[in-house]
């Protein structure tokens, strides 16, 4: 059985990215952008790297990286030793850890690097007030840099120092979104899943070709590599991923949308819910409840299922699990309920 987490990562199955570009986090502002433009910070695709392609700045770099400056008399004559970037989080929140990302930059990586932070839900300005969440700390260059953030104050903003110049692949910003209350009316639907709420995929049977942590994302799959999708299965078994939801609470609707899977889509799906905090949810003691029995699937297209769900208004759930048969792609998973606030998520 292969898990989405035999490759430990302290923050990736525990948070959500707040800076990924799905779910709107945006390079605002540079210092200096010559060999790659900043924007390029909050991609969600891996860095990649064109070896002999050149542009008129010079290399070709898929990252942000600033032209040279140590050592050079414009620095010396600036009271400021770095460059900077400052970001909009896609969603704001609480961080907990942040990976400064290099990959692919070997001679061209800053020697050091900060991260700060701000709450400016109407935008930065010369004035913004900035915390320290990743003091200035060495880096290595072809790496992720993993630093964790001990200051809990939510943010909209970050800004990203490196010293002197270089550059940074991506930058992800692992964290809890702030849910407010107070935007939500009794009696609402929302999806509980969603990764605007804080939703993720905790474990799976197999994310051979992507993850499920896709299913969550807020706007509908552009192309069949845009949701989960399990390499073809050669036994009797069936593939599995199960999704923490951000917000706990009942299940009154769900969706579950096949689009751009055509060729390779399931055959049938079920759905499964439990209320648990434990970690190990594919112990053979956890207790999952039917939410929707095993029911056959179309080639991209979105299914809606409310009169199909077997569960009450009055039961509360943490987790899903989306069983499907034998395996294929989804592109995504919506869980409609009323949160139960005051429960985790």
């Amino acid at each position: 059985m292969s898990t989405m987490n035999t490759q430990p990562h302290p923050y990736r199955y525990r948070y959500t990215d707040l800076m990924g570009e799905s779910v709107g986090g945006e390079a605002l502002a540079c210092s200096d952008e010559w060999f790659g433009d900043c924007a390029n910070l909050v991609k969600e695709a891996a860095p990649i790297f064109k070896e002999g392609y050149f542009v008129e700045s010079g290399q070709w770099m898929d990252g942000w990286e600033s032209r040279r400056s140590f050592g050079r008399a414009a620095r010396a004559n600036s009271a400021i030793d770095y460059d900077w970037c400052v970001l909009k989080l896609g969603i704001a929140g609480t961080l907990h850890g942040a990976d400064i990302e290099t990959t692919h930059f070997r001679g061209n990586a800053p020697e050091y690097a900060a991260l700060e932070g701000a709450w400016c839900p109407s935008g930065v300005t010369d004035a913004t007030d900035w915390i320290e969440l990743v003091p200035k700390c060495r880096v290595e260059a072809h790496a992720h840099n993993l630093f964790e953030v001990l200051d809990k104050r939510p943010c909209t903003h970050l800004r990203l120092k490196m010293f002197p110049d270089g550059g940074v692949a991506r930058l992800r910003a692992w964290g809890s979104p702030r849910i407010e209350r107070e935007n939500f009316v009794e009696g609402e639907l929302v999806d509980l899943a969603s990764v605007l709420q804080g939703g993720r995929g905790v474990l799976c049977s197999d994310e051979f070709y992507s993850s499920p942590s896709n299913l969550l994302m807020p706007q509908p799959g552009t192309n069949m590599g845009d949701g989960w999708e399990t390499r073809r299965r050669r036994d009797t078994g069936n593939d599995w991923c199960i999704i923490r939801l951000g917000m706990a609470g009942n299940i009154r609707k769900v969706v579950l949308d096949t689009a751009h899977f055509k060729g390779n889509y399931p055959d049938r799906f079920s759905l499964q819910a439990t209320h648990t905090e434990r970690g190990d949810l594919d112990a053979a003691d956890i207790q999952w409840e039917l939410v929707i029995g095993e029911t056959p699937l179309q080639a991209h297209q979105l299914h809606q299922f409310a009169s199909e769900i077997l569960v009450t208004a009055g039961e509360v759930f943490t987790h899903v699990r989306l069983n499907i048969y034998p395996d294929g792609g989804v592109s995504r998973l919506r869980i409609l309920g009323e949160p139960a606030w005051g429960e985790s998520g």
